[in-house]
């Protein structure tokens, strides 16, 4: 569906709690802006039926303000402009669409840029920002519609550029015909098209990294039991699902939400859907490779509450004899803090980024380069077992931050990404990868209400799809207790998503201390140190792979109609 949008129509007299729907007829239509969206479950949605807007992400705040993310990527890429099409001062377009505008943001940081040029930003619902400044209110228009169920209302050759992005995850497989026929309509002979668009990824996690946080702690670590074992700390086998239970805590909503694109007829791999459409309807086409940015490196262990002072004894199998006792006191670290950034790369000074450049975690090691091996990468997780808990822990050195891919296969002449040079991509710090985790978990969480209605499809009419997953129903008030255990569901995936995500090392590397801790009872001090040791040796389990797997897929297009 088309992203969301919203605003005013260009001029004050419009009113301002209505938006405005153009009829190719030529007559305005008003809907409410109350009436666009449905509260379900406290998120706000489109009220407008699947088979018509098949768009399944909610409206929320915290959704929204990913637009900025993407438009942020954009202009750092691109040194600044928002746009991947290098136009000189004199060839900037008069007229521009922006075609599933959403919160406007594109429109009106390209309103900025373009001083000269007209913007019309087209979506479904009314969802833009207002309050502009008067030079840039008087150049912008909104206009509201559904481009997969009528015409859009636009004049044949109105604009000589149009900028579509993230439109994918409401398109249905058998519109992009029909959307095309209309974008090459109002697009004059000679009109630019620019399309920036997502594949849709699930981001998992694999089991050895969950499994840890659930882990109960046990009275010893060292008890021998009669059968003759003994308990340690936890196992790999327990970090290995058997063949029949899914490969990781999550499956059950990853089959939903695959489930949600696919009845919608949705195909989550635009990147290799849109090429033929661009090279049937433009000219002088540059499809860019596939960018792919893998999962964020392993975040550190956050280091144990300073005020602990224990004299217990832990002994967990696995580790060394040296770690026999833990006597936690340690002051709060006193390394200094580095400059303030809030750019994706690293604003560091020189003495900084020379010694973040000998230890940051393959900063520089890029897709096209030499891979590391297996052993290699695995071997940097060692941790030396003198070391006190609180200090970080090393994590696998990835390949690499991204990779370019042409046609969906690995090129090995490592292709460049068109309009942006290849330096602005050497210069992504690892922690901006954080920042693709996140929007790309954020946008399964924004499809809950789609994940819902898919459960309770196959709780009624298909049950025999979710025994694999260990879904057991409640006889009694049924459909309360199935909602409740579906947000446990949702709580947990963000839960899990937060810890990988792991922000407090950004702020950390912006110059924020720790937060201080609470003290915690001697029950939550035995738990939490337990909990500790677990992760720790579970990440000697760590696969290389696991950490090469992409959380977000993007692609740029860009063609001219003949």
């Amino acid at each position: 569906m088309q992203k969301i949008v919203s605003a005013t129509a260009s001029s004050s007299s419009s009113p301002p709690r209505s938006s405005t729907n153009i009829s190719i007829d030529g007559r305005r239509h008003t809907r409410s802006k109350e009436t666009q969206f449905n509260y379900r479950y406290g998120q706000k949605l489109h009220s407008f039926e699947p088979e018509k807007a098949p768009y399944p992400i909610s409206y929320d705040k915290d959704i929204l303000e990913l637009e900025h993310l993407d438009g942020q990527l954009v202009k750092y890429l691109r040194q600044g402009s928002v746009s991947f099409l290098n136009f000189h001062e004199a060839e900037r377009p008069q007229r521009c669409l922006d075609l599933g505008c959403g919160t406007g943001a594109w429109v009106i940081e390209a309103a900025k840029e373009w001083r000269t040029t007209e913007f019309v930003g087209f979506d479904l619902v009314n969802v833009q920002l207002k309050a502009l400044d008067p030079s840039l209110e008087e150049r912008i228009q909104w206009v509201y519609g559904n481009f997969l169920t009528t015409r859009l209302p636009f004049e044949d050759d109105e604009f000589d550029h149009i900028h579509i992005q993230s439109i994918a995850l409401g398109v249905p497989e058998n519109k992009w015909d029909v959307l095309f026929d209309e974008i090459c309509r109002v697009l004059c002979p000679g009109g630019s098209v620019e399309m920036v668009e997502d594949d849709i990824i699930f981001p998992s996690l694999p089991r050895w990294f969950t499994a840890p946080m659930r882990a109960k702690p046990r009275r010893s670590a060292s008890v021998h039991l009669p059968e003759g074992s003994v308990r340690g700390s936890i196992s790999s086998s327990l970090l290995e699902s058997p063949p029949s239970i899914p490969n990781h805590d999550h499956a059950l909503l990853e089959s939903l939400y695959k489930a949600v694109f696919e009845h919608r007829f949705i195909n989550m791999k635009p990147s290799a859907v849109l090429p033929s459409y661009f090279s049937t309807y433009f000219r002088q086409v540059t499809l860019g490779p596939v960018l792919s940015f893998f999962m964020p490196p392993l975040p550190p262990l956050q280091p144990l509450s300073p005020r602990m002072a224990t004299a217990y004894t832990i002994e967990p199998s696995g580790l060394d004899a040296e770690r026999r006792s833990v006597t936690n006191t340690a002051p709060p670290s006193s390394s200094p803090t580095r400059p303030i950034s809030v750019s994706f790369s690293s604003a560091m000074s020189k003495e900084s980024s020379s010694s973040t450049s000998e230890s940051s975690l393959g900063s520089r090691e890029r897709s096209h380069s030499s891979p590391l091996k297996p052993s290699e990468a695995l071997s940097s997780i060692a941790v030396s077992d003198t070391d006190d808990l609180s200090e970080d822990i090393p994590s696998p050195t990835p390949r690499g931050l991204y990779a370019l891919e042409a046609n969906g296969l690995a090129d090995k002449t490592a292709p460049r990404l068109p309009f942006v040079a290849v330096e602005r991509l050497d210069s992504l710090t690892e922690r901006s990868l954080a920042m693709h985790l996140y929007r790309a978990y954020n946008y399964v969480l924004g499809c809950q209400d789609a994940l819902w209605e898919e459960l309770k499809d196959r709780i009624r009419n298909r049950r025999e799809e979710l025994e694999p997953f260990g879904w057991e129903d409640e006889e009694e008030f049924e459909e309360v207790q199935n909602r409740k255990k579906f947000e446990r569901l949702l709580e947990r995936y963000r839960s899990d998503m937060q810890s990988r995500v792991s922000f407090w090392c950004s702020l950390r590397d912006l110059g924020w201390p720790q937060p201080a801790r609470e003290p915690l009872s001697k029950a939550e001090l035995i738990e939490e140190e337990r909990m500790h040791e677990a992760m720790l040796e579970s990440r000697r389990t760590a696969s290389f792979e696991d950490q090469q797997m992409p959380c977000r897929s993007i692609r740029v297009l860009v063609g001219f109609k003949p």
